[in-house]
């Protein structure tokens, strides 16, 4: 059973990889970039600022950052401990991708789709009624995870459970956060 998941996997990431072409790599290099993120992320931390109180703002921003490198160690350590080769690196799969990109680090599970799921999620959760367009950001994570699959650098499966971790982090620090806040009354 678990062999024909694997196949499945990597026949649907060889399927996904290929429908990408040449002209649009610039653009993929672009999004899978987090730093190209960080002025969105501030214009939605300037938001916050404008419409909470200082006190709720700093703590739903610190949250959010705090959100980042909890995810990203969750990720780490995961990909130390499952030790899953990359499909750009394994030779039964990488002759059949188109690879731009070629980290070396193991592959289970994305620490792209984990990281922006999470913060996302978070974001959506705590400031959905007073900012309605926070919807929007998913735009981001789905963009940030299938960027992965573009590349050749993680299978649908690593974006997967990436993006359902992310989720469960997500909404987890909500409720913490929400708990404090309520707490303090600072809401």
């Amino acid at each position: 059973m678990l062999e024909v998941l694997v196949t499945y996997d990597k026949e649907l990431l060889i399927y996904l990889n290929n429908l990408g072409e040449l002209r649009f790599d610039t653009f993929w290099i672009f999004v899978t970039n987090f730093v190209y993120w960080i002025p969105l992320l501030l214009f939605i931390f300037y938001r916050i600022f404008k419409k909470f109180s200082k006190p709720q703002a700093k703590y739903i921003i610190s949250y959010g950052l705090f959100i980042l490198f909890f995810s990203l160690a969750i990720v780490e350590l995961t990909k130390i401990g499952v030790e899953r080769i990359r499909p750009c690196n394994d030779p039964t799969v990488a002759p059949f991708l188109n690879i731009i990109i070629q980290p070396t680090n193991f592959t289970f599970f994305s620490g792209h789709a984990t990281v922006s799921f999470a913060l996302t999620t978070f974001l959506f959760l705590m400031v959905r009624k007073t900012l309605p367009r926070i919807r929007f950001l998913y735009i981001w994570p789905l963009l940030f995870a299938y960027s992965r699959l573009y590349f050749g650098v993680h299978y649908p499966v690593d974006i997967f459970v990436g993006m359902i971790v992310g989720i469960l982090v997500g909404i987890a620090f909500h409720r913490f956060c929400n708990a404090r806040i309520v707490k303090l009354r600072i809401y």
